[in-house]
């Protein structure tokens, strides 16, 4: 026993990292549907992921087929099953970030470079940003997943085509993965590129399944994925593309200085100086290779400036994997302060539980009933966007509340995709050959009541159920 115990030391560390940081997850999971978080895609992806449909671009293949068996568990209410998932997927990135960490950190002292090792993982855990993702359904933490096993094969000098299927997978969870690319390429020996690539198309085949999946009934389906440009239109993300470097002038500052103190946060604000010292400690040619090293610290920017310039609200979600690439950088640092480090994640956990607020901050199962429960009987209810056409569309359709209505979207009714899956849905629709959302409210009011709908983003706000009465235009 004391031998395996000893050959697999490294291991044990690993998935004890790993186990350790889900069971400090576990307490802290979302009870219930929520927008806590920038999670507001929530109740879409667990819909789409129960329906096996496509949500939002570009259709996220990889987290609709591992959902459909997250699903199967044995929890209640359904999206309890998906923050757990959420959780699970960190807590084994975690697990890759220390397993990684070994692989590169000196090792004057084989046991108390084990142990230090899994100060990046944790580290990582525990970064505010990161938390909050692991503990709601969203793609994130399962993006981050992919993100660690590729590094964990890059810097553990992994085969080349193992390399590129985690590069290629971990872009079917999130297309910011595609800033990997470079740093594959840099790392990689040129003469076996080509093995990477045959990897990373192997990786990126379930965007291959999107057809079929649109085949699906499924009252989540976005584009059409069963011609090349309706394939290409989503799994490109083409509809958010004027979202990119787009930042309006205006909001630099309120975004820079609203950030600046959210940034400070991560890595237990200790890390921050460590990772100028870890960039001394590679100009001195010490620990792992300086290559590497800038390597990830370039990408990791990449991340942040890409983020920062992105023009939506959440756009600090899409920092996240730069904090699993600067945990790692911190690895020459460790060796300075051999077990002082363990003050860092320790710090970081025990700020972030004096802070966290595990509760459904938005009331939504509470709003969602004040819409659904006195709709008309059959009633068309007309939302406004995401995440409230989300939000029932995980009501009504994943928990079957309110059976008899019709959820409709005003903003994606623009869209002539999604006006063909109303109709394939619901045949007895009228008016829907155009964009023309009055002369559809006017088809259809003979044989329905229409309801405007909106959800409030106040704590203790009330939804708001607004129904055309026979005498309204």
């Amino acid at each position: 026993m004391q031998t395996w115990l000893r050959q697999n030391q490294n291991r044990l560390y690993s998935v004890g990292t790993a186990v350790f940081t889900f069971l400090i997850y576990l307490p802290t999971l979302a009870p219930d549907l929520t927008w806590q978080a920038n999670s507001g895609d929530g109740g879409e992806l667990i819909t789409a992921a129960i329906t096996l449909g496509i949500p939002h671009p570009p259709g996220y293949p990889t987290y609709i087929l591992l959902g459909k068996l997250v699903s199967l568990l044995p929890f209640e209410p359904v999206a309890y099953r998906f923050h757990l998932f959420s959780a699970l997927c960190a807590a084994l990135a975690t697990g890759l970030a220390t397993s990684t960490a070994q692989k590169l950190i000196a090792k004057p002292n084989k046991q108390t470079a084990q142990s230090l090792a899994v100060i990046p993982g944790l580290l990582f855990a525990f970064s505010p940003l990161v938390w909050d993702q692991a503990v709601v359904a969203e793609v994130y933490s399962l993006n981050l997943l992919a993100v660690a096993a590729f590094l964990w094969a890059l810097l553990g000098k992994r085969p080349s085509h193992i390399v590129g299927f985690f590069l290629g997978l971990s872009v079917t969870t999130h297309l910011t993965s595609l800033f990997l690319l470079p740093l594959a390429l840099a790392i990689t020996p040129a003469k076996t590129w080509w093995r990477l690539a045959v990897g990373a198309v192997v990786g990126a085949s379930p965007y291959l399944l999107l057809p079929i999946l649109a085949q699906q009934a499924s009252p989540v389906l976005w584009g059409d994925p069963t011609t090349v440009a309706g394939w290409w239109w989503l799994v490109s993300g083409q509809i958010y593309r004027a979202n990119q470097l787009a930042l309006p002038l205006t909001d630099f500052w309120p975004r820079l200085t609203g950030w600046a103190g959210t940034f400070a946060r991560q890595l237990a604000v200790l890390g921050w100086p460590l990772l100028v010292f870890a960039g001394w400690q590679m100009h001195n040619g010490r620990s792992f290779s300086p290559k590497k090293w800038w390597g990830l610290m370039g990408t990791a920017v990449v991340y942040l400036i890409y983020a920062f310039f992105y023009n939506t609200q959440d756009a600090i979600v899409l920092t996240l994997p730069a904090w699993l690439i600067f945990s790692i950088c911190l690895v020459p640092a460790l060796n300075l302060l051999g077990k002082w480090a363990f003050f860092l994640p320790g710090a970081a956990l025990l700020l972030h539980l004096l802070s966290h607020n595990g509760a459904n901050i938005h009331n939504i199962r509470q709003q969602a009933e004040q819409i659904l429960e006195p709709a008309p009987p059959g009633a068309i209810l007309i939302t406004s966007g995401d995440p409230d056409i989300f939000t029932l569309w995980y009501f009504h359709h994943v928990e079957g509340q309110r059976p008899d209505i019709i959820l409709v979207d005003d903003k994606l009714f623009a869209f002539d995709w999604y006006r063909h899956h109303l109709r394939q849905q619901h045949t007895t629709l009228r008016a829907l050959e155009e964009d023309n959302l009055t002369l559809f409210k006017t088809a259809n009011k003979p044989q329905r009541a229409i309801c405007q709908t909106h959800f409030s983003l106040e704590s203790n706000g009330n939804a708001i159920l607004d129904c055309l009465q026979d005498s309204d235009e």
